[in-house]
């Protein structure tokens, strides 16, 4: 008598399919286009959403460079100074800032000022994983780039990861 295989999915050859922890490459691209279209997350279309997909970056490193675009976003917002400069807009759209005096100005200045600080201290612990790190988040996290070539990929996951472990750590206190 012969032994009963394990009921898993096989290939037509017989053996058992072998899976992988990677979604296929034509998901990724799909998930990409959708995301760029307006159909999906929106994260998904950008640099650090396709290099999560195609395993290029961990969970956690994805989930650090989320924050600090975000972080970085705001802290830009915070001063008042954006990062990468643009036209002049002649035609301003919105109102005016609230009172300083107000407590909804007031409410705002420790919302910026908190922004500062965790945009400093991120910063720092970036720096302290390199230069090349710093490079390659603010690379990839703030302006979008794909990363240049295997040494800025390998910059930016020691820098992503030196963020999350600072950030876990932070939690947990």
């Amino acid at each position: 008598m012969s032994r009963r295989k394990a009921l898993v999915a096989r290939e037509p050859n017989g053996r058992a399919k072998r899976t992988s922890p990677l979604p296929p490459a034509s998901e990724v691209s799909r998930l990409r286009d959708a995301a760029l279209a307006g159909m999906r997350d929106p994260v998904w279309g950008t640099t650090l959403g396709y290099l999560y997909l195609s395993g290029k970056v961990t969970g956690s490193q994805f989930a650090a460079g989320k924050r600090w675009a975000d972080l970085a976003r705001d802290y830009s917002a915070a001063s008042q100074s954006p990062k990468q400069p643009r036209s002049a807009n002649l035609d301003p759209k919105g109102g005016e800032p609230p009172d300083p005096d107000s407590e909804q100005g007031r409410r705002e200045a420790r919302q910026h000022a908190h922004t500062l600080h965790q945009y400093i201290a991120g910063l720092g612990i970036i720096n302290l994983a390199g230069a090349p790190a710093r490079r390659a988040v603010e690379a990839v996290c703030e302006q979008g780039q794909v990363p240049a070539g295997h040494t800025q990929l390998e910059a930016l996951g020691r820098g992503l990861s030196a963020l999350a472990a600072f950030w876990s750590e932070g939690r947990r206190k």
